[in-house]
C-alpha cells in the first residue's frame, strides 16, 4: 500500500502512550511451542479456498527508515509509527471478529548485519525471535498466517539496474534462507509472500504505481527474477513443509492492473504458488482525497467511473487470469478509508467481498490503526490499546462477515485509560539508593543540572542509575542490557507499575552535557522522548558488581548541594551576585550554571547569594529566578 508511514495526528500523538501497554521487547530464550502439523498435502487452490477473509497487522513489524541500530530492541521498531506491540489478545480479538487469516507485513533490512565468515546478511536473532512469536500468536490459533518481506530499501530502488538487482537478489535470498529455516516445520497454515510492492520510485520511464511497463520489459523481468530467487530459496531449504508451502508472488508494485498481473511468470517447478495483488478499489471511493473523489457507494467518481461496474469488471478479470495461469489469486491488501461515510463503506464491503467470493479470491483487510476522517490512509478497524473495534468500523466488519455467513464478536470501542502513577507501585529494590523524587515531576531542563552533583557521588563503575520518567502523562520504564545495546519496554498493564530507565553515569553525562540535548536518537540513552517532552519522577543509584550500598548518612555527607565553607566569606551586594563584583550580570548566570553542573564550587557567601528563593538549596529554580532578576535590571 502507498504511504503506509503517513500516520494521522491522532496516531502520532498516541505513539508514546502506546508504548506503555507493550510487552517485553526481548523474548524469552524458550520459544513458544508450535502446534502439531495439521494441514498438509493441500494444493494451492485447496489452501486459498479455506482462507475466507484476512486481516493485516499494518504499520507494526513493517516499520521502516527508523535509523535505529540492528541490535536495537524489536519493541523500539514496532512502536515507532505509533502502534503498540502486538499481543496474543490482539490476535484473539481478530479471530473472534471472524477473520481466519492474518498477514504480518515485516521489514527486514534494518535488522541485517553482513557476516564476513558466512558471507551472508544475517538477521538479528532478537528480531527473528520477535517475528516468530508474532506469527505464533495467530498460528497457534489455527489461523492462516502470511509472512512477507515489506518496505525493503534494497527492493524499492529509484531505478532498477543490474547492480541493484545483484544486491536485492543477495539480500532477498539471505533473508528467506533464514526465515525458511526458522519456520521449517510449520504446516500449510503458514504462507510466505516473497515481496510486498516491488517498484521503482524514480524512473521517469516506469510509473512507480503503474503496471511496470515502459522500459521494454526490463522491469518485469527484474521482478520475475527476484520471485525466482524467493521460490528457489524456500524450496531449497529442504523440509517437507517448505516443499509444499504456499508461496505468494507479486507483480510490479503488486498492482491490480491486469497487464501487471499477467506479466507475472511462475518459476519452473515452483509448486504451490498464488499471485499477490493489492486492490484498494474503486480508488476514488476508497482512498482518493482530490476533487474527483466521491465517497458514496453505490456511486460514480468525478471522472464518471461507475463503482459497481468497476468492481464487477475487476473481479471478472481476476477470475479469468487465475484460470489462464491455473493459479489462485490472493488480494493481500484492500480497504476503504473512513471518510465519515459508514453506510457507504458497508455497501462497498458487501459488494466487494461478494464479488471476491464468487471469484474464489480470499481478501486480506489492511488495518493500520489510523482513524482520522478525511485522511486517505485512515484504515483503522481494531483499536489496539484496548482490543476493541472503532465505532465507525464495526458495522463495516459486520457487513464483511455477513458475506461469509459469519457472526463476529466485536467488543464496542473502549478508550484506553492510563495507569495511575503511585510511588507505592514503584518496584524499588532494597539496594537502590534514592537520590531524589518529585511528586509532580520536573522538566528535564530543570532537574538535570541540579541533580548532577548528587549523581557525581556515584561516578564510577560500581553504579548504574534508575530513572522514573513520564511522557504525555504516563510514567514509563526502559531497561538496558549490560552491553548497552538493547532497550525494552515493560507492560504497565501487566505489571501495574510505572516505568523505569537503567543507564550508566557515562551515558547520562554525555547526554546532558551535549548542546541541544535530544534523547530521541542517543546511541546509549534512548528514551523515545525529546527533552521538551520528558518529565522526571525520581532517580536512584543502583550498586552493581558487589558494590556496597551507601548509607543514608553517607549519601547526605557526600552531596554537593552543601556549600564549600573552607574559603573566607566575601561581601555580597545582593541576591544573585554570586561572583561578588558589585553588579548583577551574565557572569553570575554563568557561574551558577557551572555550579549546578558540578564544574565550580561556591563559598558560603556565594552559595547564599545563589539561593534566590531562600529555601536552603541551590538548584535550577534559583537559576530561573536569577535569569528573571537579570532581565528586570535596567
Amino acid at each position: 500500500m502507498k504511504n503506509h508511514n503517513k500516520m494521522s495526528r491522532f496516531a502520532a500523538i498516541a505513539a508514546v502512550a502506546a508504548l506503555t501497554v507493550t510487552g517485553l521487547g526481548i523474548l524469552p530464550e524458550t520459544a513458544i511451542e508450535t502446534k502439531a502439523a495439521s494441514l498438509t498435502g493441500q494444493n494451492a487452490q485447496a489452501i486459498t479456498s479455506q482462507m475466507t477473509i484476512g486481516w493485516n497487522l499494518g504499520n507494526t513489524l513493517d516499520v521502516a527508515t527508523t535509523g535505529l541500530k540492528s541490535t536495537t530492541a524489536p519493541s523500539k521498531f514496532v512502536t515507532k509509527w505509533g502502534n503498540p506491540e502486538p499481543t496474543q489478545e490482539l490476535f484473539d480479538t481478530v479471530k473472534a471478529g471472524g477473520f481466519n487469516t492474518v498477514r504480518i507485513p515485516t521489514t527486514w533490512y534494518e535488522h541485517l548485519e553482513y557476516d564476513e565468515s558466512s558471507q551472508m546478511y544475517v538477521v538479528n536473532e532478537s528480531w527473528m525471535n520477535y517475528v516468530k512469536q508474532t506469527v505464533d500468536y495467530a498460528y497457534n490459533q489455527d489461523m492462516f498466517v502470511i509472512l512477507n518481506v515489506h518496505h525493503e530499501d534494497f527492493i524499492n530502488e529509484k531505478v532498477f539496474t543490474d547492480e541493484t538487482y545483484a544486491v536485492a537478489a543477495k539480500k532477498l535470498g539471505d533473508i528467506w534462507t533464514q526465515v525458511s529455516e526458522t519456520f521449517a516445520d510449520y504446516d500449510q497454515h503458514l504462507i510466505f509472500e516473497g515481496m510486498n510492492e516491488p517498484r521503482q520510485t524514480g524512473n521517469p520511464s516506469v510509473n512507480e504505481w503503474g503496471n511496470g511497463t515502459g522500459d521494454n520489459g526490463y522491469t518485469t523481468q527484474y521482478i520475475n527474477n527476484l520471485n525466482s530467487v524467493f521460490v528457489n530459496t524456500v524450496r531449497g531449504q529442504g523440509s517437507s513443509a517448505n516443499q509444499e508451502r504456499l508461496l505468494m508472488l507479486p507483480g510490479y508494485c503488486a498492482s491490480s492492473d491486469s497487464t501487471a498481473i499477467r506479466n507475472i511468470e511462475i518459476p519452473a517447478n515452483a509448486g504451490n504458488v498464488a499471485l499477490s495483488v493489492h486492490a484498494y478499489l474503486p480508488y476514488y471511493f476508497t482512498m482518493a482525497t482530490d476533487d474527483k473523489a466521491v465517497h458514496e457507494f453505490p456511486g460514480k467518481s468525478g471522472w464518471g467511473e461507475d463503482y459497481e461496474y468497476s468492481l464487477t469488471t475487476f473481479f471478472n478479470n481476476m477470475k479469468q487470469i487465475s484460470a489462464e495461469k491455473n493459479t489462485p489469486i490472493i488480494i493481500g491488501e484492500f480497504s476503504a478509508s473512513d471518510f465519515d461515510n459508514t453506510e457507504s463503506r458497508v455497501n462497498w464491503a458487501k459488494s466487494y467481498l461478494s464479488k471476491a467470493k464468487d471469484a474464489d479470491i480470499p481478501c486480506v483487510l489492511w488495518d493500520n490503526n489510523v482513524v482520522s476522517v478525511n485522511n486517505g490512509e485512515a484504515h483503522g478497524y481494531v483499536y489496539r490499546l484496548t482490543n476493541t473495534w472503532y465505532t465507525q468500523s464495526a458495522p463495516v466488519i459486520e457487513a464483511m462477515m455477513g458475506v461469509y455467513g459469519i457472526t463476529p464478536t466485536l467488543p464496542a470501542y473502549e478508550e484506553y485509560v492510563s495507569p495511575e502513577f503511585s510511588w507505592d507501585k514503584v518496584p524499588k529494590d532494597e539496594t537502590w539508593v534514592e537520590l531524589f523524587r518529585s511528586a509532580k515531576g520536573l522538566d528535564l531542563e530543570a532537574w538535570k543540572p541540579s541533580a548532577l552533583g548528587q549523581w557525581k557521588q556515584y561516578a564510577n563503575e560500581n553504579y548504574d542509575f534508575v530513572m522514573i520518567y513520564e511522557t504525555t502523562g504516563e510514567p514509563a520504564l526502559v531497561l538496558q542490557d549490560e552491553a548497552k545495546e538493547t532497550w525494552n519496554y515493560v507492560s504497565a498493564s501487566d505489571t501495574d507499575t510505572p516505568f523505569l530507565a537503567y543507564f550508566t553515569y557515562e551515558d547520562l553525562l554525555s547526554a546532558i552535557e551535549g548542546t541541544d540535548v535530544t534523547l530521541e536518537e542517543e546511541d546509549n540513552l534512548y528514551m523515545s522522548a525529546t527533552a521538551q517532552d520528558l518529565k522526571v519522577y525520581g532517580v536512584y543509584a543502583v550498586p552493581k558488581n558487589g558494590a556496597e550500598v551507601p548509607t543514608e548518612t553517607e549519601t547526605e555527607t557526600e552531596t554537593e548541594t552543601e556549600p564549600d565553607t573552607e574559603s573566607e566569606p566575601l561581601p555580597n551586594t545582593y541576591k544573585g551576585n554570586v561572583v561578588n563584583d558589585g553588579a548583577l550580570n551574565v557572569l553570575d548566570v554563568v557561574a551558577l550554571q557551572k555550579y549546578l553542573l558540578g564544574a565550580q564550587k561556591f563559598d558560603k557567601t556565594a552559595y547564599e547569594a545563589a539561593d534566590m528563593n531562600e529555601d536552603g538549596v541551590v538548584n535550577i529554580y534559583d537559576l530561573i529566578l536569577l535569569k528573571r532578576e537579570l532581565l528586570s535590571v535596567r
